[in-house]
């Protein structure tokens, strides 16, 4: 609600009428691109790929997120300069599970900011998937990610 309709409301509660409020209420606006439409999984521009975007624009929701698409297209934009590849970041990885909300796994009819969480991860071979299993499920979810991280580093390595 605006300003001076938020003032309207608590004016109509008796005995505020004649009140002054020194502060109301906001929201902040997240301002995102429809990136499953919009970017290639290097956060590129389809229609213009020498623009990448990274960041809160992407379509990711937290600091360390928006953080993390910023040093990926960051390393994709060096490699790029450098005449270098980068293989895609694996899925299993936080990073992975990000980009590939953004990049595609999402429905761009839909597609809303996502902080990470395990339900970007591909489920884990041969575990249950109760609640009882929660714990041994996302430990699982972790050992795989950390591994399939260290493995995308060491490929980079050439």
């Amino acid at each position: 609600m605006k300003y001076g309709a938020q003032t309207e409301v608590f004016k109509i509660i008796p005995g505020l009428q004649e009140a002054s409020f020194a502060r109301l209420g906001g929201i902040h606006r997240n301002t995102f691109i429809n990136s499953p439409t919009l970017l290639d999984a290097q956060m590129r521009l389809k229609s213009r790929p020498n623009i990448r975007f990274a960041g809160q624009i992407t379509g990711v929701e937290g600091y360390v997120e928006s953080a993390s698409m910023g040093l990926l297209a960051g390393r994709y934009a060096a490699a790029e300069i450098l005449g270098l590849t980068i293989d895609p970041i694996p899925q299993d990885t936080a990073m992975g599970a990000l980009v590939h909300h953004i990049t595609g796994g999402a429905d761009a009819k839909t597609f809303q900011p996502m902080n990470v969480n395990f339900g970007l991860f591909q489920p884990v071979e041969g575990l249950k998937n109760g609640r009882r299993g929660r714990k041994d499920r996302y430990k699982a979810y972790t050992d795989r990610a950390k591994s399939a991280f260290v493995a995308w580093v060491e490929s980079q390595k050439r």
